[in-house]
């Protein structure tokens, strides 16, 4: 019996040993992290604050895409939601048949946007932005009937305030099948007194001027100048912002023109295509490498650049400043609507330039 007492104890006092060596070792991993994370140089943000302490609110109307599969997109609607006249969930997709393929509809988010006033036009694209899907949409008559049908009637079912659609990746062939779906969707829609808006790119597939007779909103898709898979550079310059908006509304009218604009940037590796980035993401690149966040004042964009181990990255985001520099050309212009492309990616302090116009 003595024996199989000083078994036990032995082994209890090895146990013991181990969990002591372990806690002590976690403990002094703990400090030395602590201490190796407290000595790294944090980025210089002082050019983006000095940028930021220069904006001052401005009243305009804002579309709002929020991204449904996001809570960070969802929670920052509801957050703000005071900001917004339209908001634009990314509920559903048009597949190759007409069918509308409901992505993940909220009754919640529904209720809210009737308590709050706001006018609720969910986004409808074509499935995956597929090539082949939207020929068949545009180009099929029965097809193009079904979609139209099928979306008209979800909108008299859900009584939203009327619809936005987002087809994209359109061959430059069905540039008038495009206008003309949008005609017969116009009708049906305005027959029953709901809003018909549309999301463009600055390009030849989309008729600007005939598309405006068929939409009580155009927004202008107004990023992409530089894109994941080009150059590094600014994603929607104040240069070719201003030529493009004098472009537009030379063919669409300003009471029906919106100002689309970016809340994401974009990390360019040394090779290949660059990832998409929010604020969040942007500071906390630049806080982990310990480098300095300029302002372009040219472009109204904050860029920098850092060094991984895969060589070096440059990187091209939106600040609060940049949001209010875009209010401002937009209302220079005669415009007073922009549509935000996505509610959850932005700088905090965006919303502190944003007053929503009463009325």
């Amino acid at each position: 019996m003595q024996g199989v007492n000083r078994f036990f104890l032995t082994t209890r006092s090895k146990i013991l040993l181990t969990l002591s060596f372990v806690i002590a070792v976690t403990i002094i991993t703990v400090m030395l992290l602590h201490l190796y994370w407290k000595s790294r140089p944090k980025a210089d943000l002082s050019e983006i604050e000095k940028a930021n302490n220069m904006t001052e609110p401005i009243k305009i109307k804002v579309f709002g895409w929020v991204v449904h599969s996001s809570s960070t997109s969802v929670n920052n609607f509801y957050k703000y939601h005071d900001k917004f006249v339209w908001v634009s969930p990314t509920w559903y997709y048009v597949d190759g048949n007409g069918g509308l393929i409901d992505r993940g509809v909220k009754s919640d988010f529904i209720k809210n946007c009737r308590e709050w006033g706001i006018k609720l036009i969910p986004l409808v694209a074509n499935y995956e932005f597929s090539r082949e899907i939207i020929h068949r949409i545009l180009t099929i008559p029965e097809v193009r009937e079904k979609a139209i049908e099928n979306i008209v009637k979800e909108v008299l079912e859900k009584e939203y305030d009327g619809i936005n659609i987002d087809f994209e990746n359109i061959p430059s062939e069905d540039r008038d099948h495009l206008t003309e779906f949008m005609r017969l969707l116009y009708e049906k829609m305005h027959a029953h007194g709901k809003l018909v808006t549309q999301a463009v790119g600055a390009g030849y597939v989309y008729d600007h001027e005939n598309l405006a007779k068929y939409n009580d909103l155009i927004i202008i898709m107004a990023y992409g100048y530089h894109w994941s898979g080009s150059a590094p550079g600014p994603i929607a310059p104040l240069y070719w912002l201003n030529d493009l908006i004098d472009n537009l509304l030379r063919k669409v009218p300003k009471e029906k023109l919106v100002l689309g604009v970016p809340l994401y940037g974009f990390d360019w590796p040394p090779q290949g295509r660059a990832s998409a980035v929010t604020y969040e993401d942007a500071i906390w690149i630049a806080n982990h490498y310990g480098v300095k966040v300029t302002f372009d004042w040219k472009s109204g964009e904050a860029t920098f650049k850092y060094k991984a181990v895969d060589g070096v990255h440059e990187v091209w985001f939106q600040i609060a400043k940049s949001i209010e520099l875009r209010i401002k050309l937009a209302k220079e212009k005669g415009l007073d609507k922009i549509a935000v492309w996505r509610v959850g990616q932005e700088d905090p302090k965006t919303w502190s330039v944003i007053i929503r116009p009463e009325g």
